[in-house]
């Protein structure tokens, strides 16, 4: 085998006889060349889906980044010996994968998260002699709560009228607002620990997003961030409006004369994720209808919590009235 002009050349002897003598011909079979191999990159949004299986185009000497909602907890092959995953703990919502031979081949890979959800995907590779064929650098899945091209669920082929009106629906255009925001303006609390006098510092930071009315109903959005070295569970958002004087500050001898806060019923809310690994940050929107009044000294408060802090939540002061649209 030789190369020339940047082209794959085998030559093949032929033996035949010719009036009674051997003779001897070369033939050069020419494979494409190599300057024609080329990939097409694909980046593509995919949502999470039970019900789906993805295929995912793979090429030999290429690697696919597989990036997932949630932490990942566990990575299968279908045949290890034909395709290689890997995953590390510093990037736990990342997994690669890239063909291990050079020859076509198909299996199937298995990825489950922390929340419990499965995702499947069909490993296709064409082999290193596929020609300008696409190969996937990233797949991006997204939540169930986000509505993007290529999913298979059922929320997704439904009628085109159906799908334009859903992709107008406010919770979920305030949800993908806030999530695009990059730094929220973050707040915190401090509780007093009453064993050792010490402040303590919280779990998690909040910020408050969009504040608007929609017929007649409040719609605030919010992000989360997990201040904690471990792994939280963020709680279903609540509104209340606190009476006058916060258990914070008022005195412990004081705290008995203390009315407790009026809950005010929660009519729907969306959030992108519910686990966080310690720095990850979760995003969320929350409807109800606004008390007709509230006493000067009354506040309008929302209330965010994680699993193993539910009785120190975050409270972030919302406005009475929403401003302007």
């Amino acid at each position: 085998m030789r190369t020339v002009c940047n082209c794959i050349y085998v030559a093949i002897t032929l033996a035949f006889t010719a009036g009674g003598l051997c003779q001897q011909v070369k033939v050069q079979a020419v494979t494409a060349p190599l300057a024609d191999r080329k990939s097409e990159p694909v980046v593509s949004d995919v949502t999470v889906s039970k019900a789906a299986v993805t295929d995912v185009h793979l090429r030999p000497l290429f690697t696919t980044t597989i990036r997932l909602p949630d932490a990942v907890s566990s990575v299968a092959v279908g045949a290890p010996t034909l395709f290689e995953a890997e995953h590390a703990d510093q990037e736990p919502r990342l997994v690669y994968i890239k063909p291990a031979t050079k020859q076509p081949a198909e299996s199937n890979l298995v990825i489950t998260m922390r929340s419990g959800e499965t995702i499947s995907m069909r490993l296709i590779s064409d082999g290193n002699s596929a020609l300008n064929e696409p190969v996937d650098y990233i797949v991006d899945y997204k939540p169930q709560e986000s509505f993007f091209i290529g999913s298979s669920d059922p929320i997704t082929q439904k009628s085109q009228a159906q799908r334009t009106e859903e992709k107008h629906d406010p919770l979920d255009l305030a949800l993908q607002g806030q999530a695009r925001v990059s730094t929220p303006a973050w707040q915190s609390s401090t509780a007093l620990d009453e064993k050792t006098s010490k402040i303590s510092s919280p779990s998690i930071v909040g910020a408050l997003g969009e504040i608007r009315e929609i017929n007649g109903r409040m719609l605030v959005a919010y992000s989360v961030r997990n201040q904690s070295n471990h792994w939280i569970e963020v709680l279903p958002p609540q509104i209340e409006v606190s009476s006058p004087g916060d258990k914070s500050e008022i005195k412990k001898k004081d705290r008995k004369h203390i009315v407790e806060a009026e809950q005010v019923p929660v009519n729907s809310f969306k959030v992108n994720g519910r686990r966080l690994a310690p720095g990850e940050r979760v995003d969320g929107v929350v409807t109800f209808d606004r008390p007709g009044f509230k006493q000067s000294q009354e506040r309008l408060l929302l209330e965010l919590a994680s699993a193993n802090s539910v009785d120190k939540p975050l409270l972030l002061p919302v406005p009475f009235v929403a401003p302007g649209n």
